[in-house]
């Protein structure tokens, strides 16, 4: 990784032009409002104006005068910059492709995606100044040249990789090695565990809920890189595949199967496996039957097993595995502080953001990172 810039600067927005003030973009509206999980009716009553108002300045019907703009941001907590961004945004569409556990209110779900929007400016705007060095390029292949095997995907995967045989060391790592990032971020539910995007001109993103424990954190990255990988648009099976890419990435049939070669498959004898795979209980379960050591019937009968045992909800709390920490965005912030000088200031005027955001989203307990100066 390298960093070229030598003094702190604030780039103007897009929306300025020489003799003319800059307009506030009433998207950035909408996804600061988002962002912090407000309906329009709430935010209207924080910056004590009528609803209306809010919907006409959303709508791009209504201007933004000073004294609203200035409510707007001590509403918001985000400074009046962040309003003339005239980056482009990505909703949920096929360069978005997400895992959910299950059903989420279209109101948290509008909150992730609006959190990930505005990391993924951030780090836009923090790319322009650091090189990033990938180890292994990131495939990016047509599923349907591997006759629709998203086995056959994962195997090409590993190879690109030179990931060796058996159980994958550090899916975290195998990412940011690739040129990905994995961002951790507080989506305040639990109801989903990670996002990803691959937008032209920036590198795979992984936005991962900070929630996820370590093993799960595991599995949902490999599903997030076979939708990455596999899935430029949206098919019936999309979730099916990745999943399939997700046990074949971290337990191919042919490496994991020695350890259940006895067709012996029990919680106990998982419980042993844990560990050594680093995934859980129940996907090494799943993989045991799609790989035919099991059968269904047999399956059945360890998950009834499991829901005895609560395992379904929560697996032994002494097999837990550790959670991945990512490196790279910690790496391209540290470019910034330690050998370009920028100050936590700096960092909130160049990502238009405030300077407590900036400590708090990227050098605070999330990030690894402190200021030191």
């Amino acid at each position: 990784m390298s960093a070229d810039r030598e003094q702190p600067a604030s780039e103007p927005t897009e929306s300025t032009f020489p003799g003319s003030a800059p307009v506030v973009n009433p998207v950035m509206v909408t996804l600061a409002r988002e962002s912090r999980g407000y309906t329009q009716g709430e935010l209207a009553a924080l910056m004590e104006v009528h609803q209306g108002k809010i919907s006409r300045i959303e709508a791009a019907m209504l201007g933004v005068s000073d004294e609203v703009l200035d409510r707007l941001c001590r509403a918001v907590h985000y400074p009046p910059e962040f309003f003339y961004q005239r980056d482009e945004l990505h909703g949920i569409d096929t360069s978005i492709l997400f895992h959910r556990k299950r059903a989420i209110p279209v109101r948290a779900l509008a909150k992730i995606h609006a959190i990930a929007n505005i990391r993924r400016l951030n780090l836009g705007k923090l790319l322009k100044s650091v090189d990033l060095e990938p180890r292994h390029p990131f495939p990016s292949v047509d599923i349907d040249e591997f006759d629709g095997d998203p086995r056959a995907v994962a195997q090409a995967v590993r190879a690109t990789w030179i990931v060796p045989r058996g159980p994958v060391a550090n899916v975290t790592k195998a990412i940011e090695d690739a040129g990905g990032i994995v961002i951790r971020c507080d989506f305040n539910t639990r109801l989903v565990d990670a996002i990803s995007q691959w937008i032209p001109g920036l590198p795979p993103m992984f936005f991962v809920n900070v929630d996820v424990p370590g093993d799960r954190l595991r599995w949902t990255l490999a599903h997030e890189i076979g939708h990455v990988v596999m899935h430029r648009s949206v098919t019936p099976n999309i979730e099916k595949e990745a999943d399939f890419f997700a046990s074949h990435f971290l337990m191919p049939a042919d490496d994991i199967r020695p350890y259940l070669a006895d067709g012996i498959v029990t919680p106990a004898r998982l419980a042993t496996l844990k560990p050594l795979w680093k995934a859980s209980m129940q996907a090494i379960l799943k993989q045991s039957t799609n790989i035919g050591v099991i059968d269904e019937r047999q399956a059945r009968y360890v998950w009834m097993q499991f829901g005895q045992a609560g395992y379904r909800t929560r697996e032994p709390q002494y097999l837990d595995i550790p959670v991945e920490e990512p490196r790279t965005l910690q790496e391209v912030v540290a470019a910034h502080t330690d050998r370009l000088g920028f100050s936590a200031a700096d960092l909130g005027r160049v990502m238009n953001l405030y300077e407590s955001d900036v400590r708090e989203i990227y050098l605070g307990k999330y990030a690894g990172l402190r200021i030191v100066k």
